[in-house]
């Protein structure tokens, strides 16, 4: 053996196992995420809603209405979960099996489509490895319950069974049988249909009639069957409404082939190699197909798995560019190009092995770095520099404190005695046993006037009291603010690290290019809070006045309920009334002082309040004990830095002020913040 053919086989060996050590990493990824007890992804909940619908015999596509609007997906995805829904519990690990079940079967369709055309065994590895190092780059959506993975399984053996269609009819039938389900799993398999129909063209035209007739019959059938039994319904979600999405050009046009540049530079490079030496051989192709000569029929299947790839970054750019999409759309993209670059990678010499050698060291990259996209796309080129990060495992997998947050919240969910409505998070309604709602996405995807009616019921709704609990991430839109800060109050406010977060996509800690960094907000109705037998109530301005507080400047004029109108919402705090230097109407610039009625501090005990701020910083607002005649001692307390959330203060009484007589002062000096204060209580003993 001579010593470049020596290496290639070092080469190959390589990455053999380096594609065996992705799969097995993702395996872990997984495993260690499928028991996760609330959404990895946001919108999985409204996918469970759809079956959970359709497992109770309901229609997927009713009339838009508060109790459910579908996502804008075909719903075989859904039909899956449903069917499934009998024999095991609906619910978030049911649907990520099935889509890690996909994940393999795609996996299995990738080496049969590298092997079936004759390649070695080292690049039908090669293609299964960059698929699974797309994992991050596709911003971890493989495994989520949501239909894109078993979309791109279908996609995938409908392509193989149609390029094996000239050695068994059947195939061809199979074939458009899959490609058909692919439809009603993501209408975009609309973009494959046409695609593969054109590869059908010079692979197998004798078997067009047959794939593309299946095609017609279960799609074209199918929709106008479902449209009569939905009464124009299935419709309206799966092209109307959809076609109703903003268009983002930029996209189409320019970001989404710079993110495949960015995240997949190394095979962007082996590819224009690649092509400039099968262009420079063009010439000679063609004389010798003219000539008749044999040895061209393996060019048959580079070029149809190149027009399918073509596909793939086509169907990529189409669905990134739709309005609130988010990069799981590259999925077809990652897997196509995948199989078209390890079929079209020359076999034997140099040429091998330096290919081979470039993926092996994408493979690397994808293991060590991540591409953080917004750098470049704020700031262009200035911000490459910025533009990769290293791996972070735990901005893909739960960390086991994340975890326990999720399950008490689930906990919580369970043990909610009433009905649950969380705007973005349908299905945990049905966690706290209602039958699910409408979801935010629904709520801004149907027509004008359909919103409107939504919206004014959901209104209705909060204003009677219908909900037990509340759950919106960030601050309420403005549709619902008022009718929240009229009926119910905030009792918690989750921020930074006791947030119950996603770990793919929107919501999540990596985000769709950004981190997300909102607030998690839990409403009830008042609650007015029992102080315990030890404790002397100064105020809880639970009358609607200062109740002994007297106030200097434009600040603090007077209680407020629910919170301001211009300011987020703020809580927990006991009942219905609170004090604010912003008041009723929330303006920070207002500054001044109150200070409370007198105050007899016992021999043991404490000084307790719940204080917060809102703003952007909390310099300028302070809490201060002030005494009363004697030495006119002060002491300054700390307002908590928890933003637009009241924390307790406490002061444990010194022996040295113990008996002493004090006034609390509140200050705001600062024109860019408002203090927050409520539940003045002194605790003895």
């Amino acid at each position: 053996m001579s010593e470049p053919s020596r290496a290639l086989v070092i080469g190959r060996r390589t990455i053999e196992v380096m594609a065996a050590g992705w799969v097995l990493l993702l395996l872990v990824v997984f495993v260690w995420r499928v028991g996760f007890p609330l959404e990895l992804e946001w919108m999985e909940g409204g996918m469970l809603h759809q079956a959970h619908r359709i497992a109770h015999g309901r229609s997927p596509y009713p009339p838009p209405s508060p109790e459910f609007v579908p996502f804008l997906y075909t719903p075989l995805y859904s039909v899956v979960l449903a069917v499934l829904g009998f024999v095991f519990p609906l619910g978030y690990t049911l649907g990520r099996v099935v889509s890690i079940l996909a994940w393999a079967a795609t996996l299995s369709a990738v080496w049969k489509a590298v092997v079936g055309e004759d390649k070695p065994r080292a690049h039908a590895a090669l293609a299964v490895g960059l698929c699974c190092a797309g994992y991050v780059f596709t911003f971890r959506w493989l495994d989520v319950a949501r239909p894109d993975t078993l979309f791109i399984a279908l996609v995938m053996w409908a392509l193989v069974l149609l390029r094996r269609s000239p050695d068994k009819w059947t195939h061809a039938v199979w074939a458009g049988v899959l490609m058909a389900l692919a439809f009603w799993t993501k209408q975009t398999a609309a973009s494959f249909v046409i695609a593969s129909g054109l590869g059908a063209l010079f692979i197998a035209p004798r078997r067009l009639p047959i794939y593309a007739g299946v095609i017609a019959i279960i799609d074209g059938g199918g929709v106008l069957l479902g449209n009569a039994l939905t009464d124009g319904q299935l419709w309206s979600y799966i092209y109307e409404l959809h076609q109703s999405h903003a268009f983002n050009e930029e996209r189409f046009t320019t970001k989404t082939w710079g993110m495949f540049v960015h995240g997949w530079p190394l095979v962007v490079l082996v590819l224009l190699g690649v092509l400039s030496r099968g262009l420079g051989r063009v010439p000679a192709r063609i004389r010798r197909f003219r000539a008749k000569e044999p040895g061209l029929g393996p060019l048959r299947g580079v070029a149809y798995w190149a027009l399918m790839a073509g596909a793939g970054l086509l169907v990529s750019a189409l669905g990134y560019s739709t309005q609130w999409a988010e990069p799981n759309a590259f999925i077809p993209g990652v897997v196509l190009g995948a199989v078209a670059i390890a079929i079209a990678l020359p076999v034997g010499g140099i040429r091998e092995l330096l290919a081979l050698g470039g993926l092996g060291l994408q493979l690397v990259l994808c293991l060590v770095a991540e591409p953080m996209y917004q750098p470049v796309q704020s700031h262009g080129m200035k911000g490459l520099g910025r533009s990769y990060a290293w791996q972070d495992p735990w901005r893909t997998l739960p960390r086991s404190e994340a975890w326990d947050r999720a399950a008490q919240l689930r906990q919580q969910l369970a043990d909610t005695d009433g009905e649950v409505f969380a705007l973005h998070r349908p299905w945990w309604s049905v966690l706290a046993g209602g039958s699910g709602h409408v979801g935010s996405m629904g709520v801004t995807d149907v027509l004008p006037e359909d919103r409107k009616a939504i919206e004014a019921a959901i209104r209705k709704a909060v204003l009677e009291q219908r909900y037990a609990k509340i759950f919106i991430e960030g601050e309420p839109p403005r549709w619902l603010a008022s009718a929240l800060r009229r009926n119910y109050r905030l009792h918690d406010r989750r921020q930074g690290a006791r947030r119950v977060r996603p770990m793919s996509g929107y919501m999540s800690d990596a985000g769709m290019v950004t981190a997300y960094r909102r607030d998690q907000l839990e409403f009830g109705p008042p609650v007015v809070v029992e102080p315990p037998p030890e404790v002397t109530v100064i105020a809880d301005f639970e009358s609607g006045t200062l109740e002994g507080f007297e106030s200097e400047g434009s600040a603090f004029s007077r209680p407020q309920r629910g919170g301001a109108r211009r300011l987020p919402m703020v809580g927990s705090y006991g009942g219905d009334w609170l004090l604010s230097s912003g008041g009723r109407s929330g303006r920070d610039v207002l500054v001044g002082t109150t200070t409370s009625p007198l105050i007899t501090l016992p021999q043991e005990g404490s000084l307790r309040m719940r204080a917060g701020f809102a703003g952007k910083r909390v310099r300028g607002l302070w809490i201060e004990l002030v005494e009363h005649g004697g030495g006119g001692r002060t002491q300054r307390l700390r307002v908590p830095r928890s933003r637009n959330a009241l924390s307790e203060v406490r002061w444990p009484i010194p022996a040295d002020w113990a008996g002493a007589q004090v006034r609390v002062r509140l200050g705001d000096e600062a024109p860019e913040a408002s203090l927050y204060f409520d539940e003045l209580w002194v605790s003895a003993g």
